[in-house]
């Protein structure tokens, strides 16, 4: 005998629709809040960097200019 696939009834079907609809919402606004977010990222970087360059030249401290990430920081 053949395995027999059930198909959703016209109501299953409209349940998971919705339930679909509902949570491609939820991902539009979570990607959006993301991208605000992600704006504000920027926007604190540029003015903390811009603060690191203000302070550096107060305290007369020079940036290195080519900062090697792999090596552990001289003391």
């Amino acid at each position: 005998m053949a395995d027999i696939i059930k198909f959703p009834t016209v109501k299953e079907a409209d349940k998971i629709r919705s339930s679909m609809t509902e949570l491609e919402q939820v991902i539009k606004d979570n990607l959006d809040q993301l991208q605000d977010i992600n704006e504000e990222i920027i926007t604190l970087t540029v003015a903390y960097e811009e603060m690191l360059y203000r302070l550096c030249e107060i305290t007369g401290v020079e940036l290195p200019s080519n900062m090697d990430w792999s090596e552990p920081p001289e003391e």
